[in-house]
């Protein structure tokens, strides 16, 4: 079979190397589906936290210049682990100033055989699931599901038509009750979102019947502060944080990324005792939303939601698309 796709390969690799952040910005300004997490800022913002070194490749192919955003493992125990992107960082896979077929990507693969990686996986934009190749017997596949909502007609219509009536009538009750909306990108502002993040944390252990404790520790391990400390340094202004608070009750909290033409839902948390009465994660993505589209972003990404089927409803009740696609693991 893979003789057969080099026969009717067109693509030819001329050469392979580390892209400069001037070349890497013209290719993600070019690329339609390029999101936040594909930018040089982003990587910058990952080799900024000391856990990861940039070891993204630029392909100069027949038809133009192809980039995927690859980090290693800076330690010495996880030395020469690629991945695209880390865990926790979100999807990342090819971008390009051309249109990407699924034989340009077969070649390109074949050709990350050659690195000499202990492990390199690659989790791609869902919205280029199309192109993707069948994995062969160099590449294992995981499944995963995200959730993107098409914002390309604006707000108004997305409003009247995407979202479920049942979430209108919250966004309007949040309105009614007096819930406030602030954004921002500063210290102050992240450490809201942060205080929320652990709250709901401390709640989820309480519902379980676990000490807090513990569970605040492992809290603060799968999301670090200094994650979103970085990433709000690189990318300034293309980062805000969303808060929802009635009076001085700090109800929901959320980050949100734009760049080009992409906007992304990237952390969201939640006191969950209180949106029982405030629902402010509701009118948070609301004003997500709007932001989105008043800066004419095509596609909204609200991503992965774990198999979490309320989250997953929560999102499609925003108009949001389940797409499948498979995350690829070099064997």
């Amino acid at each position: 079979m893979l003789d057969l796709f080099r026969k009717f390969n067109v693509l030819q690799i001329d050469s392979i190397s580390s892209p400069s952040t001037s070349e890497w910005r013209e290719i993600f300004t070019v690329d339609p589906t390029a999101t936040p997490f594909q930018s040089p800022e982003w990587m910058c913002a990952i080799e900024k936290t000391g856990h990861f070194k940039n070891k993204s490749r630029l392909f100069r192919c027949s038809k133009g210049r192809v980039l995927l955003p690859l980090a290693m493992h800076s330690s010495i125990f996880k030395n020469r682990k690629f991945s695209s992107l880390p865990h926790g960082f979100g999807a990342g896979g090819f971008i390009s100033d051309f249109e990407l077929v699924k034989n340009d990507l077969i070649s390109i693969l074949e050709a990350l055989n050659d690195m000499n990686a202990r492990e390199l996986s690659i989790r791609p934009n869902p919205m280029q699931i199309s192109i993707w190749p069948d994995p062969h017997a160099c590449w294992a596949t995981t499944k995963r599901i995200s959730h993107v909502l098409d914002i390309s007609s604006g707000y108004d219509y997305i409003w009247k038509n995407s979202f479920h009536s049942k979430k209108r009538n919250r966004i309007r009750k949040a309105v009614k009750l007096g819930i406030q909306i602030k954004k921002g990108n500063d210290a102050a502002i992240l450490n809201q979102f942060y205080s929320v993040y652990l709250r709901w944390s401390e709640i989820r252990a309480k519902q379980r019947n676990l000490p807090s404790a513990p569970l605040l520790w492992l809290a603060r391990r799968r999301e670090p502060k200094w994650k979103f400390d970085a990433v709000a340094r690189e990318l300034g202004s293309n980062l805000q944080v969303y808060v929802a608070s009635h009076g001085s009750l700090l109800v929901a909290a959320a980050v949100f990324l734009k760049m080009g033409d992409s906007a992304v839902y990237w952390r969201g948390a939640s006191d969950i005792e209180l949106t029982r009465k405030f629902p402010g994660n509701d009118l948070l993505q609301n004003e997500m939303i709007r932001d989105a589209c008043e800066s004419h972003c095509s596609s909204y990404h609200m991503g992965e939601s774990g198999g979490v089927e309320s989250l997953m409803r929560f999102k499609k009740d925003f108009g949001a698309k389940e797409i499948k696609y498979s995350e690829f693991s070099l064997k």
